[in-house]
């Protein structure tokens, strides 16, 4: 073959595998963009299903808002945990407050029996037995019977109420699992605080308090910081009547575990004072309060002490003398009183 013919063929051959790279490049980027457009397809028809689902939940949520299905409500739980990260917060708030309402209408719909199952309690405070147990789970009805098998799924737990009785409430884990991994970051502390302090009871029972005075300090020094931080928090409002009932449990207490006693040796309580001591200290904003409020049972206290003590722990027969002295007291007990009420009704 000449020179000449062996450069046209060479020409030729190299035509010949440009062309075919061409047609495997071109058939290369067809397969690839139509993989791409399937994959946004998919992605699109998925986005579009779930948009149509959470959509779907306000219709859901209303349909629940006055009917015990505890079936459904579990649903609806699971429904929620996809869909809250997927609209705007405000409707993460109302479905928070939706939500509320749903578990209240379930627990007041609720028969005594499901409340004895739950509670383990039968009439007058008596404990269930196995087997009466037992008896009692086969008179409940299939959606009874869904509820207190899935009472831990539906975030349902037996709650002391003091005296001996019980009840169930929603769990506040429930808002930790389900709302807030997408809340606002003072919602998020605002949630697991409330969590913090839940123990499975009231927090006052038999008249009294069931935590320490200086829990109490504890609590109602962490709400007004918070507050202090997030004032214009979604749930300041809520912040604020935690406030001031942490306030009035701190500085008055209650029945069984007042604040001020009036003993023959004492005005205050020991363990209130101390707390009272700490948050008069702190940075909280409830400190000038705490402070004057030391300062006046203090000066009180000087006072009390120099009152002529009643004889007799009966005044039913008391002398005129007695009577005197005991009226004497009364009113200095009164002017206490009133003072720490009046110290109280200053802001925070």
């Amino acid at each position: 073959m000449s020179n000449k013919m062996r450069l046209v063929y060479l020409l030729a051959m190299t035509c010949v595998i440009t062309a075919c790279q061409k047609t495997e490049k071109h058939t290369e980027q067809t397969e690839d963009a139509q993989k791409t457009t399937a994959t946004v397809s998919t992605k699109q028809n998925a986005e579009q299903q779930l948009t149509a689902k959470c959509q779907s939940l306000n219709l859901k949520i209303k349909a629940l808002t006055n009917k015990f299905a505890p079936k459904k409500l579990n649903e609806l739980n699971q429904s929620l945990k996809t869909c809250i990260p997927h609209v705007a917060l405000e409707k993460r708030y109302q479905w928070i407050q939706d939500s509320e309402q749903i578990y209240a209408n379930l627990l007041a719909k609720s028969s005594t029996e499901v409340y004895q199952y739950m509670t383990d309690t039968i009439g007058d405070r008596e404990e269930m037995t196995t087997a009466s147990k037992k008896a009692l789970y086969a008179q409940l009805k299939p959606e009874e019977q869904y509820l207190v098998d899935h009472a831990k799924a539906l975030y349902l737990e037996k709650y002391y109420v003091g005296e001996g009785e019980y009840t169930f409430v929603q769990h506040p884990q429930y808002y930790i699992d389900l709302f807030v991994p997408d809340l606002e970051k003072a919602d998020q502390i605002y949630f697991k605080q409330l969590r913090k302090e839940y123990t499975g009871s009231n927090y006052i029972l038999d008249a009294g308090l069931a935590i320490s005075f200086d829990e109490v300090a504890q609590r109602l020094m962490f709400w007004e910081n918070y507050l202090q931080h997030y004032p214009k928090a979604h749930y300041s409002p809520q912040v604020k009547a935690l406030i001031s009932s942490y306030r009035d449990d701190l500085f008055h207490g209650h029945e069984n575990t007042r604040t001020l006693w009036f003993d023959q040796d004492k005005i205050a309580d020991h363990d209130a004072l101390k707390a009272i001591e700490k948050l008069a200290a702190s940075h909280s904003s409830s400190n000038q309060t705490a402070q004057k409020f030391l300062k006046l049972i203090q000066a009180s206290e000087a006072q009390w002490q120099q009152l002529p003590k009643p004889s007799q722990p009966n005044d039913d027969y008391d002398t005129p003398e007695q009577q005197q002295i005991r009226a004497q007291r009364a009113q200095l007990q009164e002017k206490i009183q009133n003072a720490v009420d009046q110290l109280l009704k200053t802001k925070a």
